[in-house]
């Protein structure tokens, strides 16, 4: 994923495939030190398969799965959005409002819609990156990209989720066309709708 996203230039944390603890060590030195963040590139979901490492001792375990590992800087973000949009094979795509998303132990706890306070002009470069992300690979039905709002004012991708996703299942009551009703849609190339509440609405 974060080649893929690279090579389309989509702005993501700073990141590399790390051999061993040590070559993880020498990742963290090149990004201000540790702590950083190690995955494994399969299995991971929900928090499973993520290490907050904080030393080259913490670095061990993740190793031992026998999968490739990435290590990525650990992010100095204010909090965690989410943008879902839905695209049919022919390229009609709609956009629901960005949201904030609240983890608790790795899990989706929380989601507030629209994201309380968020710019207009960083709600509408999150959906626009979706937008593309979506248009770059291809995607057909419903996909969430799931931000960092950094302290400094940008928009990262954390990750990508190709299908229904926790984010919007706010769409079920909060907007005319759910995530659901519209991934079908998208899926059997019908004409795609949403329409959600205003901006600041409940």
């Amino acid at each position: 994923m974060r080649a893929r996203l690279d090579a389309i230039g989509a702005p993501s944390p700073r990141h590399r495939i790390v051999a061993d603890p040590a070559d993880a060590e020498a990742f963290a030195a090149g990004v201000g030190g540790f702590p950083i963040i190690l995955k494994t590139v399969r299995g991971g979901y929900d928090g499973k398969g993520v290490w907050f490492v904080r030393s080259p001792e913490d670095a061990r375990d993740p190793f031992l799965a026998g999968v490739p590992v990435l290590a990525e800087e650990k992010v100095d973000f204010a909090r965690e959005l989410a943008a879902n949009i839905v695209r049919s094979p022919h390229g009609q795509a709609v956009a629901y409002p960005v949201v904030e998303s609240r983890q608790v132990d790795g899990v989706c706890d929380t989601v507030i819609a629209p994201a309380p306070g968020l710019s207009e002009e960083l709600s509408g470069q999150a959906q626009e990156l979706a937008l593309r992300i979506a248009r770059e690979l291809g995607v057909v039905g419903h996909l969430a990209v799931e931000l960092f709002e950094t302290t400094d004012g940008r928009i990262l991708v954390n990750e990508l989720a190709m299908r229904p996703h926790n984010s919007g299942h706010w769409t079920q009551d909060g907007a005319i066309t759910s995530q659901f009703a519209n991934h079908v849609r998208a899926v059997l190339d019908l004409p795609s709708a949403t329409r959600a509440p205003a901006r600041g609405g409940p």
